[in-house]
């Protein structure tokens, strides 16, 4: 998100068919940048049809929809590709392909692709296993997944600072790969440099009050989350 007052140049929101996509978030992104292009994914299309928005294109095999749907689909995008179910791809791995190659300055927010306790565990893993994918590694740090519980994003070497979220309680930092140098600042708890030969992940960290934190390493890819605790019922 903008933690400036000048929006940022652009967007591609991609709703993909978890349950209950998060899109209350969409508003604020439709603030914050001066382009935002739409894009549903299969059944995600009608979920984004359905909060408001017309779309940029739509893709998928549309296995999860009636024709009455896909027909709505169809009505409320300027192009619709459909696919076979029986293909390589997923279908948000396709209409991230495409996006990147439409849009391919924009950064990238995808929602309904987490699940929040109730999609598919092999479907959340393929997800977040796009960023080794060599298709998508022009834009790994301008990958977002956003939920109700849950934001998470794409760190390369460098120094990085983090700002907390209101409503997130914790910080996570997940090494997807062998780490070398790793630094955190500012955070609840801080760690000097230090190597990981393998991937860890470093969780249920917090930020301290409304302060930033601050994250540097010389190799590897970090994946960091912001997390909300589920409340029980």
């Amino acid at each position: 998100m903008s933690t400036n007052l000048s929006k940022l140049k652009e967007c591609v929101i991609l709703c993909a068919g978890a349950n209950q996509p998060y899109l209350e978030a969409v508003n604020q992104l439709v603030a914050d940048y001066e382009r935002v292009f739409f894009v549903g994914v299969d059944r995600g299309a009608l979920k984004l049809i359905q909060a408001g928005y017309d779309l940029d294109f739509s893709v998928g095999d549309f296995d999860s929809v009636t024709q009455d749907e896909f027909d709505q689909i169809e009505a409320h995008s300027n192009s619709t590709q459909q696919f076979s179910s029986e293909k390589d791809d997923t279908d948000l791995e396709l209409a991230l392909e495409l996006a990147v190659k439409k849009y391919p300055k924009a950064d990238y927010y995808l929602f309904g692709a987490i699940g929040e306790g109730f999609g598919r565990l092999d479907h959340l893993l393929a997800n977040i296993w796009l960023v080794f994918q060599p298709r998508y590694q022009a834009v790994v740090d301008r990958l977002y997944f956003v939920e109700s519980h849950h934001r998470l994003c794409f760190y390369l070497p460098g120094t990085h600072e983090l700002f907390a979220l209101p409503d997130k309680e914790y910080l996570s930092i997940v090494s997807l790969t062998a780490i070398k140098q790793l630094v955190i600042k500012g955070a609840k708890y801080e760690l000097q440099a230090t190597d990981f030969a393998y991937p860890r992940a470093l969780i249920s960290n917090e930020f301290i009050g409304k302060k930033s934190a601050e994250i540097s390493f010389e190799e590897g890819l970090l994946m960091v989350l912001w997390v909300k605790e589920h409340q029980q019922i």
